[in-house]
């Protein structure tokens, strides 16, 4: 029996090219496919904790303390600006107007505010605020 070898050249041939695709965009090596841009990585965000005092006249934070991320950041010591606008905000009612807002903070009051920023570089301010944790009143039952 002969073999014909000139179907078997155009089968492999064939088979070949239709491999090479998926040889050169093989992703991020993680076999999650291809990665958002050609040599590019997604930029994963991460909870950045900030310990300070409240400054009310400019509704700023003086950090004194931080998580890892804060401290690899250099914002210990530095007044950080943030936007409170949808951030959850755990504080007492302290001017009774029925409603926990930015104003019920004092200057001076101990805070935690917890903000969902970029691993390595958190941007510019005003950082977006997750929660606010005014730790200088409890809050009200209720």
């Amino acid at each position: 029996m002969k073999i014909p070898f000139g179907k078997l050249a155009v089968v492999g041939a064939f088979a070949l090219a239709s491999v090479s695709p998926a040889v050169a965009d093989p992703g991020n090596g993680h076999g999650h496919g291809p990665s958002t841009a050609p040599g590019k990585t997604k930029v994963h965000n991460v909870t950045y904790v900030f310990k300070g005092t409240w400054n009310a006249a400019g509704g700023t934070v003086t950090v004194k303390h931080g998580n890892h991320h804060v401290r690899k950041a250099g914002l210990i010591g530095q007044t950080v600006t943030f936007d409170l606008t949808n951030a959850k905000l755990v504080v007492r009612d302290t001017n009774k107007d029925g409603s926990k807002t930015a104003a019920d903070i004092s200057d001076g009051d101990k805070v935690v505010v917890k903000a969902r920023l970029p691993r390595k570089d958190p941007g510019t301010q005003p950082f977006k605020a997750k929660m606010l944790v005014d730790q200088s009143s409890r809050p009200s039952a209720g």
